[in-house]
């Protein structure tokens, strides 16, 4: 047998893993969100400042999801993160917890640089660039990602 040269790389397959790491860590994240999302569904219009009881315990969950997140190493969905504030962990709800503006800042006022400002009850703003590219997908949206490390095998059709 010829023996591989120094230079010559081994090509290596990467394997899916078998099951889905740190499960019960994903489990929980999930579950605070859900229950986040819930309580802030249950806010009143009517309140002019939201600190009631719902929004005090959505909050809490919604900032113990995301202290979680950082402790297990773990990402959240972009989507996720979209939905909450990153100041005072609101769920942003719009018309409830939040205002959208649709803002364009060019002197020319040209379509492709509008601006989709989301801006909470605690004065925060989140700005994102929605005219620029109409056929820009996220990453994780894409259909060329190999392997998304949400899904395990078993969710796979």
């Amino acid at each position: 047998m010829a023996k591989q040269s120094k230079r010559q790389k081994k090509t290596r397959v990467q394997k899916a893993p078998v099951g889905i790491p740190k499960k019960e860590h994903q489990q929980r994240i999930t579950y605070m969100f859900k229950v986040g999302s819930l309580m802030a569904a249950k806010l009143k219009p009517q309140v002019e400042n939201n600190l009631g009881t719902f929004d005090v315990l959505s909050r809490s969950y919604l900032r113990n999801m995301e202290l979680l997140s950082k402790k297990a190493v773990l990402k959240l969905h972009p989507n996720v993160k979209r939905t909450i504030c990153k100041e005072c962990h609101r769920f942003l709800l719009p018309g409830l917890t939040c205002k959208l503006r649709l803002k364009n800042y060019s002197k020319a006022k040209k379509d492709e640089c509008d601006i989709l400002e989301v801006s909470c009850t605690c004065g925060s703003v989140k700005r994102y660039p929605i005219g620029r590219d109409e056929g820009y997908k996220l990453f994780s949206e894409r259909a060329d990602v190999l392997f998304d490390p949400g899904t395990g095998p078993s969710d796979k059709p």
